[in-house]
């Protein structure tokens, strides 16, 4: 009796030592998940923080584009008013529209034809390549 007894008490005892394994093992795998899940947390939240940031922004860039367009519209409202008055003008007046229909001297649409400059070394290198305006004719008259 005492073999049978020795043997059912070695089982238990493997049997609560296999139990005593799988409790730490699965302990352990907890753990490990907690702070894999505290490390998704955190992430996320990091994560959620810049979309919201980005929402932000998304909506400051449409509500300036929206104002930019209103401003655009405004401008482009206000030259058609300039471009009608102008017509108007021109039809009210016969100076006027002689005047407006004369073509600009040369060196004024050299002048309009100049290219963008960035700065003053550009302009005056820009300056030193072109030809300067030629000085009108001095009449002797004394």
């Amino acid at each position: 009796m005492t073999r049978p007894l020795a043997v059912m008490l070695a089982l238990v005892v493997a049997a609560l030592g296999w139990q005593s394994w799988r409790l730490n093992n699965s302990r352990h795998a907890i753990e490990t998940q907690g702070e894999q899940l505290a490390t998704k947390t955190q992430a996320l939240a990091e994560k959620n923080s810049q979309l919201i940031g980005l929402s932000i922004l998304t909506e400051t860039n449409s509500r300036e584009q929206m104002r930019l367009y209103a401003a655009a519209e405004q401008t482009a409202a206000l030259l058609r008013n300039r471009q009608h008055r102008i017509e108007e003008l021109k039809r009210e007046n016969e100076d006027l529209r002689r005047w407006a229909d004369t073509p600009l001297p040369a060196d004024i649409i050299r002048l309009r034809e100049r290219p963008a400059l960035a700065g003053g070394a550009a302009y005056r290198e820009w300056l030193s390549e072109s030809d300067a305006v030629q000085p009108e004719p001095v009449s002797a008259t004394h």
